[in-house]
């Protein structure tokens, strides 16, 4: 017995798949943009919580033994760069007694930490380590607030808010990588303001990335941490003159109004 017209069943038709697909591209157009801004503000909020985190940790120490930490040079509990004396106040006490006071001894500066690193930044290895020995960071500190550690608060004249102490800069540059435990006065090691106050790139190629400035890692701002703990955005417009000026702790110049 053959069924029914009303018993059969009826399949979809050509145009009806058509509208369920268009549907779904609609849906995927509106939601993966969507996505994807959710991403780069989780991205944006991490990167400011590290940047926090490594003010935080330099006035602590700065509050301990009454000076910044050295960019590179030596202090009183070790020597190495800022990033290796503030390990004790980032919650890495393990891996600063394992150090024996240098980052280079028992390897301790091929320890990747996740504190030093910007997830908005590819330029690094899959493992964020240099040749298998050197882990990589992005974010630099000032050389001129810094230096070898014989420096204080209260030589941070133009005053904290004005002045820079970290930001950003590509795990590899142009072939030379940003080590947080590299222990030289060199390109490698997490520094800026050293060869140059030069203002930063915009997101540069690699074959025009220049180790001796700092990067922005997404967009045409980049991530400034300034002496007073607080994190902004500094613009691709700001003046390489006000740029200089919040690199220099003490060189009695006002900002300019692009800032």
């Amino acid at each position: 017995m053959r069924p029914s017209r009303s018993q059969r069943r009826r399949g979809v038709t050509f145009i009806e798949l058509l509208i369920v697909i268009g549907g779904l591209l609609v849906l995927a157009a509106i939601w993966l943009p969507a996505v994807a801004q959710v991403r780069r503000a989780a991205t944006r909020a991490q990167s400011q919580n590290n940047l926090r985190q490594l003010a935080l940790a330099t006035h602590n120490f700065h509050d301990t033994h009454n000076a910044w930490p050295p960019a590179v040079g030596r202090s009183n509990v070790g020597e190495g760069p800022a990033h290796f004396h503030l390990l004790p106040y980032l919650e890495q006490d393990n891996l600063f007694r394992q150090a024996q006071g240098a980052p280079w001894k028992n390897r301790v500066y091929g320890t990747v930490i996740p504190l030093f690193l910007d997830p908005a930044d590819t330029s690094g290895a899959p493992d964020h380590v240099f040749q298998g020995w050197l882990a990589t960071t992005n974010y630099p500190g000032n050389w001129l607030v810094l230096r070898t550690g014989d420096k204080r608060i209260q030589d941070t004249t133009d005053g904290t808010s004005n002045t820079l102490l970290f930001t950003t800069r590509y795990q590899m540059c142009n072939g030379e990588p940003t080590g947080w435990g590299y222990p030289f006065l060199y390109r490698w090691a997490p520094i800026f303001a050293h060869y140059t106050t030069a203002k930063f790139q915009v997101q540069p190629k690699q074959q025009d990335c220049d180790p001796t400035v700092p990067q922005s890692l997404a967009g045409a701002q980049i991530m400034i941490g300034l002496c007073d703990g607080s994190v902004r955005m500094a613009d691709s417009g700001v003046s390489p003159r006000t740029w200089h000026h919040l690199c220099d702790p003490a060189d009695g110049n006002p900002l300019d109004n692009d800032f």
